[in-house]
């Protein structure tokens, strides 16, 4: 695929990866990736359309932001840790950052925008560490090993007020079971209009005091485990075809059932809130075996739950209740397939306020959650 002519971005970005051809011996983009970052220290990096082939970790230690184009596919080749690393490289461990003269430094503006990085089933594809403030954005992350997105502090570093938004995280090939779409070490950072399809736990927070809003983690995509990807989408276009006009049988349901669950699905949650106060508002859980699983407390307002029966998944729990104060309002939950549970716990520190039901839950678990 022809690169646009760097060009195009000169007064736009401070370089661009246009002017930084493979050079001799190179049998992939990393090193070139590599150079042209070092060429924009505290500035911005333009990655035009293209594939781009990584055979080695690519790291960001400079402050350099990168602008990249919708089709720039980063694309790993070999096993790696991650495919991107953005790290501060330990200059956000105290409240304020300087210059060697005492200046201060107060760049809020830091980012990565666009592209589509891809751990091929090698690597995860993004890891981002060590800033005060920065901004994610209009990106998509296929086919992590182990993660999509992770937001850490791996060495020793801090990281707060990441704004992350319009983040899309796709597995679309198999043998990737267990891997996270979104990781979060941190707390402090807020995540708005995620998308997250096919990771076995659609965002895990560790951490505490995050704010998730609008963030949708569904699955089912990767067929079960004998079945390719062409022969799982036609089975299911079928199925629900026969399904919405009324002609489904007790023989179709056991033959849905034979084929097991999507690859993704087993053991599968789509949030998984391990730190204290985090905040999930019109987050949505679409399709897991655990919805909402709770461990130190969390806030849920205005999201829902769904398990899509054509999937196949009969375990299905909307919030598993593990620990801590849980406040639950202005929720829908809905019971599909007829087999799922609305809430598992002990029911105490637990507070129910305008939720909606439908689908048929037991009485006793409506009377006793809502």
């Amino acid at each position: 695929m022809k690169e646009a002519q760097s060009k195009y971005y000169h007064g736009l970005a401070d370089a661009a990866l246009t002017d930084f051809p493979r050079l001799a011996g190179e049998a992939d983009d990393a090193p070139r990736f590599r150079r042209a970052i070092e060429a924009a220290p505290n500035g911005v990096l333009a990655v035009p359309k293209g594939d781009y082939d990584i055979g080695s970790p690519i790291v960001v230690t400079n402050r350099c932001s990168l602008q990249m184009h919708p089709a720039a596919h980063l694309v790993a080749r070999e096993k790696m840790d991650f495919v991107l690393t953005w790290d501060g490289n330990g200059d956000c461990h105290s409240l304020a950052l300087f210059e060697e003269d005492g200046r201060l430094y107060d760049n809020l503006g830091l980012f990565i925008r666009g592209g589509d990085i891809d751990g091929n089933g090698l690597a995860s594809c993004l890891r981002i560490g060590n800033s005060h403030h920065f901004t994610l954005a209009d990106i998509t992350l296929h086919n992590g090993l182990g993660a999509g997105l992770a937001v850490s502090r791996w060495n020793g570093g801090h990281l707060y007020e990441l704004m992350a938004s319009n983040v899309c995280c796709k597995c679309n090939m198999a043998g990737l079971a267990g891997s996270v779409g979104v990781d979060v070490g941190v707390s402090d950072c807020h995540f708005t209009d995620v998308v997250i399809v096919d990771y076995t736990v659609g965002i895990r927070s560790a951490e505490g005091a995050n704010r998730f809003t609008r963030c949708h983690v569904w699955g089912g995509t990767v067929p079960p485990r004998g079945m390719d990807a062409r022969g799982w989408s036609g089975y299911y276009g079928a199925n629900k075809k026969k399904r919405y006009a009324g002609r489904w049988t007790d023989a179709d349901e056991k033959a849905l059932l034979s084929r097991g669950v999507p690859e993704m699905l087993a053991g599968s949650v789509a949030f998984d809130a391990i730190g204290g106060g985090n905040v999930f508002d019109g987050c949505y859980a679409d399709t897991a075996e655990i919805g909402f699983r709770v461990r130190n407390g969390a806030v849920l307002v205005s999201s829902g739950f769904y398990n899509n029966p054509l999937m196949g998944l009969r375990k299905s729990t909307a919030i598993v209740h593990e620990g801590g104060k849980l406040r639950v309002a202005f929720c829908d939950f809905k019971r599909a397939a007829g087999t799922e549970k609305l809430y598992e716990g002990d029911g105490r520190n637990v507070t129910w306020l305008a939720n909606s039901v439908s689908g048929g839950f037991p009485p006793c678990e409506i009377d006793s959650c809502m």
